[in-house]
């Protein structure tokens, strides 16, 4: 089991993931119980993972390309525009999901963080596994929609589909990290829970998924850059929609941003952890 003790190794950050790796039978339990306790007592179960989103695309089809004229490009329609906006979407939900609720796992589970040696890292672990496989639902959805509606770049999928589980993968690491900042952030500061969410709100209407990049004015491109779920969503809609492969500058910049996620989160984490069970 984790021992509450700092690794004392050569290289305590990769120790310390590899750590998490031997508990991944207690990780999948958990993520797989999160899946099952989440829906439970409703009538549709696992469709609210594609109902939820779902109301929210049409809504805000209506809002920005209805009402306002957003278009992805000059020559999309109605269609065209919600399939990349639910594409946008999909990367989106998977972030706000893992890392709002990850914020809070930690004191949610205090009574398990008081055991002795239990390992803290499978509760935010799981909570951001757990909408990684609702992201990839998500996906099936918008999969589906393609084939049966076509898109600007043709009809179908494209067999560059086939690279998305990597960057899917890229953008697991990325809220990992993030959420294992967020969950020690929240043990200290209880309101961290709150301005995760405002923040995360203010986040999601910078980032292009209602519109598209070419959108943002000249003197805030910047913004665009530093903004890692640009990125996602710009890979995503390549590969889903474009049907071609997202530029190298594109994928670099979303390996460095899930890189550093990791590297800082998890290092936060690991160094604060034993001071867990004292705190919640």
């Amino acid at each position: 089991m984790e021992s509450s003790s700092d690794s004392t190794g050569r290289d305590p950050l990769f120790t310390e993931i590899k750590k998490l790796w031997t508990h991944r039978g207690l990780l999948t339990t958990l993520t797989v119980n999160d899946l099952r306790y989440r829906y439970m007592g409703s009538s549709i179960g696992f469709f609210w993972t594609v109902i939820n989103p779902l109301v929210e695309l049409i809504t805000y089809t209506f809002v920005f390309h209805v009402l306002m004229g957003v278009k992805f490009s000059e020559r999309g329609g109605t269609v065209h525009y919600s399939l990349f906006l639910f594409c946008g979407m999909i990367g989106w939900f998977a972030l706000a999901e893992g890392c709002q609720r990850a914020t809070w796992s930690i004191r949610e589970n205090a009574q398990l963080i008081k055991k002795v040696n239990f390992p803290a890292a499978v509760l935010p672990a799981s909570v951001v596994f757990s909408a990684i496989i609702n992201q990839y639902i998500r996906f099936g959805v918008l999969a589906l929609a393609i084939i049966f509606l076509g898109t600007g770049a043709g009809t179908g999928l494209s067999p560059i589909v086939v690279t998305l589980p990597i960057f899917v993968a890229l953008q697991a690491v990325f809220v990992l990290g993030l959420s294992f900042f967020l969950a020690t952030a929240h043990v200290y500061f209880r309101d961290t829970g709150h301005w995760v969410n405002a923040m995360f709100l203010a986040w999601m209407f910078i980032t292009p998924i209602f519109y598209p990049p070419h959108a943002y004015p000249q003197e805030f491109q910047i913004l665009l850059q530093l903004n890692p779920m640009a990125h996602f969503v710009g890979i995503y809609q390549e590969i889903m929609l474009n049907a071609r492969l997202p530029a190298i500058r594109q994928i670099l910049f979303a390996a460095l941003y899930a890189g550093s996620s990791l590297v800082i989160g998890y290092s936060v984490f690991v160094h604060h952890r034993k001071k867990f069970a004292d705190l919640v």
